[in-house]
This record gives structure tokens, C-alpha cells and sequence, in this order.
């Protein structure tokens, strides 16, 4: 958790703040192309919100078989000899077949959900950059901007998307630490025995 919230935090702060900063550039120069711009990302946020509130259940699943399978594991591993003197080896293998499905389904799931937030957001990037060239190039022609606004908008698209990429990989990684604190956080609350 410390280590995730060392990375994290520092990029969403670096990240957020150049975000601001592109964004008062954009207005400042043409608040039809920075609408534009803001507008074709805001389609992309929406699209990755909603997926991280998919994917989060995944990972909260994927962290519960985790731990059930290293349970188990443990378990069989330190009383082999009892597994083998009660003939339980079977039921052991069942335990632990039932178990591996249910973290390869969450873990699939999580990790194909959260693999889509890069391509994504590359789209995202790319459709920031098609909208800003249509509607510069119509303003160019009636005479509203100059060229150089829309070569200025090309590098405040990117310096507007780029920070998204990495609010997108960090709440990616917040997930995961947020899914595996969860079960930690649930074994330190356990009430003491007697």
C-alpha cells in the first residue's frame, strides 16, 4: 500500500496539475477548439470511469481466491502426512481445482478490463487530435484562427491526454492496492480470539 501510494499519489499530482495547466493554455487561446478538445477527452473519462467501476469487482474477487488458494495451499502443504494417512488427496485437488477456476475468471476479468484504460486512452488521444484538426481547419478558413492556433492546440492535445494516460494508470494501480488492502484490512479487524 505504502509503495503504491509513493508512485501514485506523486503522478496524480504531476498529472493533475499539468492538466490544469493545459487547460488554461487551450482556453486561453480558443475556447471553441478547447471545448472541442476537453469535450472528445470528457468521452473517454466516461468510458474509463465506467469501466474501473467494472473492473473493480474483479479485483476485489481476484484478491478473496487469492488468498482462499494460498490458504489452501498452506494447509495441504503442513498436514501432507494427514492429507495422506485420510486418503484426502482427492478432495484436496478438488478444493484446490474449484478455487484456481474462480481466481482464473476474476483474474482474466480484471486484468483484460483494466488493459483496455492504454488503448483507450490512445483512442482518446487520437480522437482529441482528428476533432481539434476539423474544427481548426473550419475556423482557419473563415479567417476566426490562424494556422499556428491549431499547431499550438496539436501540443496542447497531447499535454492534456498525456496526463489523463497516467490519472488512468494510477487508478489502475489504486485499484489493485485497494483490492489487496481490502483483504488485509479485513484479517487486522478480525476479532481476537479468547
Amino acid at each position: 500500500i505504502g509503495q503504491t501510494m509513493n508512485k501514485s499519489v506523486g503522478m496524480l499530482v504531476t498529472s493533475v496539475t499539468m492538466l490544469v495547466g493545459s487547460l488554461f493554455m487551450m482556453f486561453s487561446n480558443s475556447w471553441l477548439l478547447a471545448v472541442t478538445a476537453v469535450g472528445s477527452s470528457l468521452v473517454g473519462f466516461a468510458l474509463m470511469t465506467v469501466i474501473m467501476a467494472k473492473s473493480q469487482k474483479h479485483f476485489a474477487l481476484q484478491q478473496k481466491a487469492l488468498g482462499d488458494i494460498n490458504g489452501h495451499i498452506e494447509e495441504v502443504y503442513n498436514g501432507h502426512n494427514v492429507v495422506k494417512a485420510y486418503n484426502g488427496s482427492r478432495q484436496a485437488k478438488e478444493t484446490f481445482e474449484r478455487i484456481n477456476v474462480k481466481l482464473y475468471d476474476s483474474a482474466w476479468k480484471s486484468q483484460f478490463l483494466s488493459g483496455l484504460m492504454m488503448p483507450l486512452m490512445g483512442f482518446v488521444g487520437n480522437l482529441g487530435y482528428a476533432s481539434v484538426c476539423v474544427v481548426g481547419a473550419a475556423l482557419a478558413m473563415n479567417g476566426t484562427i490562424s494556422f499556428g492556433v491549431i499547431v499550438a492546440f496539436m501540443v496542447y492535445v497531447r499535454l492534456f491526454t498525456q496526463p489523463m494516460t497516467q490519472i488512468a494508470q494510477a487508478f489502475n494501480s489504486l485499484q489493485r492496492t485497494a483490492a489487496a488492502g481490502e483483504r488485509g484490512f479485513e484479517v487486522l479487524n478480525e476479532s481476537e480470539l479468547d
